[in-house]
């Protein structure tokens, strides 16, 4: 077996040890209470948002790191204005916060609709990656899911990269890879952003479910961080982009990107460029 079998092996292997959490339990209502409906096993929720209302839940565990995977089906066709998620983000939301993000933008039909990925370290966004669905994602599930481990974040798609952000040994390309970060999901909307809502089609709706974890779980003590990192194969740790995964990222881009702040004079600096020429 080469050496390139054998780290595929090892993903494969990684990927089947993750954990199912339980909507019920492991999983906080943040926002939006009456807007949201749990399964009585815990293995689904749906998300509901109308004119007075939209919802949000959180993890109540924070992780440093690990495997994340959800599987989602967004609101039904003619829903332009709203945005469904599922991101990573540090629960002290501050100045300096760091958070990944699947932002999932609705339209006038499932044609329009968007995948809206960002990534913000210490406060500081601005990487927007924007891409066409290669489905319908209304009519069935999809598995939307991010890799973060202390080299890179991967956003995958039914398991297929379709981004890839690595840390750099330059020291202004900031990384996330101090602070805990909890899982969140929720539907709203931003007419700025994303367009007027026609609430004649309300209530809009988006629903969960297989919500499968692998992490390190982290906790404060005082001003330190804290996890359990150490019981996780050591594998994980040094797991880079795999050359098949490189070529379907490229092949994603050139088929569905419709937006790359790489390529938007407006916010390309000395330090994105950087950025943008070692990430594919």
């Amino acid at each position: 077996m080469n050496l390139f079998m054998s780290f595929l092996l090892l993903f494969l292997l990684y990927t089947d040890k993750l954990a199912a959490l339980n909507f019920n339990t492991d999983v906080t209502i943040t926002w939006g209470q009456s807007h949201v409906a749990k399964s009585r096993n815990g293995k689904e929720m749906e998300l509901k948002m109308d004119q007075y209302s939209g919802a949000s839940a959180q993890t109540n565990a924070e992780f440093l790191f690990g495997r994340f995977d959800m599987r989602v089906k967004l609101n039904s066709p003619d829903s332009t204005g709203t945005i469904t998620t599922f991101y990573l983000q540090s629960p002290n939301a501050d100045l300096w916060w760091d958070e990944a993000d699947f932002e999932f933008i609705g339209g006038s039909s499932t044609a329009d609709y968007k995948i809206h990925t960002n990534l913000i370290t210490n406060g500081i966004g601005n990487r927007e990656q924007e891409f066409r669905f290669p489905f319908d994602p209304t009519t069935n599930y999809h598995t939307y899911s991010f890799f973060w481990t202390p080299q890179q974040i991967i956003w995958y798609v039914d398991d297929i990269p379709i981004r890839v952000y690595r840390k750099l040994s330059d020291s202004r390309i900031l990384y996330p890879d101090q602070k805990p970060m909890k899982v969140y999901t929720s539907l709203w909307n931003d007419t700025a952003w994303t367009g007027r809502v026609n609430w004649k089609n309300a209530p809009f709706s988006a629903h969960y479910r297989n919500f499968d974890v692998n992490a390190c779980v982290a906790w404060r003590d005082g001003s330190n961080v804290k996890s359990n990192c150490k019981i996780v194969p050591r594998f994980w740790f040094i797991y880079k982009l795999l050359p098949w995964e490189r070529d379907m990222i490229i092949r994603m881009r050139e088929q569905y990107m419709t937006y790359d702040y790489c390529n938007d004079q407006k916010k390309v600096t000395n330090v994105s460029s950087i950025e943008c020429a070692n990430n594919p």
